[in-house]
């Protein structure tokens, strides 16, 4: 690994991810896994969000990373159409032969458009801090800064209280793929909602396999993708949801839908149900929630009924629940 001043020219790029992932690694660390990271496909403005586990809070983060300084302070640049909200998080680091110097530059949007100064480059808006290597009487960015050591407590995390672990029952392998294409499907759905960005766990370790933020008001969803295969499209299957992982938010939803073996397609009916609906309306088996999955229909009424949507409506319901 590269130490500080000795990256080639054209590294910024590099810098850059480096100082994300070493962001990324203190949070979960610092938090004892209390902090989840998700990736943003595509990057548009917003690095990660950071799901606050003890009271389901995300925090939309930018990271900037600096290897060298120059008389104790190197500037960081922000694009002002990036800083979308007041509440989005800018955090500045310095790396120091591949880890992450003794302090970083923590401001929400607020501060960050308060205090930066704005220059125009090519035609583009630039907010600009420049941040100190340490705190220094009298700058004034020295009280935006937090030891690196205390990152996670900087974003409200608290240590989780220790619990033995839950070990489920390992999916086959053919399950987890089609899984993940279940996943695709709708990430791809949601990917085409205007002003919209989504991102993934990293790693898959969320209740939420995909998290959908709308960058103008910062107002996110998380959703739990469950994948049926169906024998026919006229089939059923059971839908299981774990109830010790249950996140009972409004903010939170169901997606279920099902992939047609012999046609190899999705089927054109998908369940979109808010997770604090779940518990009323489902029934249990040992550890799970169970809900019986009918893409069709049946001719007998059913408490899932008002759940059923068209696939293809699935992108703008979850906009309409974003709001605009």
């Amino acid at each position: 690994m590269s130490s500080a001043g000795h990256w080639p020219p054209g590294s910024e790029d590099a810098i850059g991810q480096m100082g994300e992932f070493l962001v990324w690694v203190a949070l979960i660390g610092q938090s004892g896994g209390g902090l989840h990271i998700f990736l943003p496909s595509p990057d548009r403005g917003i690095d990660a969000l950071v799901h606050r586990l003890d009271d389901g809070a995300f925090l939309a983060l930018q990271v900037k990373a600096k290897t060298g300084f120059h008389s104790n302070e190197a500037p960081i640049a922000v694009l002002e159409s990036h800083l979308f909200t007041d509440d989005q998080m800018v955090i500045g680091v310095q790396i120091q032969g591949g880890s992450l110097g003794d302090y970083a530059l923590v401001a929400d949007g607020s501060t960050f458009r308060r205090k930066a100064g704005r220059i125009i480059d090519g035609g583009r808006a630039l907010l600009v801090a420049d941040m100190p290597i340490r705190p220094i009487p009298g700058h004034k960015w020295s009280d935006d800064l937090v030891p690196t050591l205390d990152l996670a407590t900087r974003l409200g995390a608290r240590l989780p209280a220790l619990t033995l672990p839950a070990f489920p029952t390992r999916p086959p392998d053919q399950d987890t793929v089609v899984g993940n294409w279940g996943e695709r499907e709708v990430s791809g759905r949601l990917a085409m909602l205007d002003g919209c960005n989504v991102f993934s766990p990293f790693p898959d370790n969320e209740t939420s396999e995909v998290v959908v933020r709308r960058l103008a008001t910062g107002r996110t969803i998380g959703i739990q993708v469950k994948t049926a295969q169906l024998d026919e499209p006229h089939a059923y299957r059971k839908v299981l949801v774990r109830r010790a992982n249950l996140v009972a938010s409004p903010s939170t939803y169901l997606v279920a839908v099902a992939w047609i073996v012999p046609q190899q397609r999705f089927h054109e009916t998908c369940l979109l149900m808010p997770m604090d609906v779940l518990p009323a309306i489902a029934g249990t088996s040992g550890p799970y929630f169970e809900l019986h999955f009918r893409p069709d229909g049946s001719s007998e009424p059913s408490k899932v009924d008002r759940y059923r949507i068209p696939l293809e409506a699935l992108g703008p319901e979850i906009s309409k629940r974003l709001g605009t």
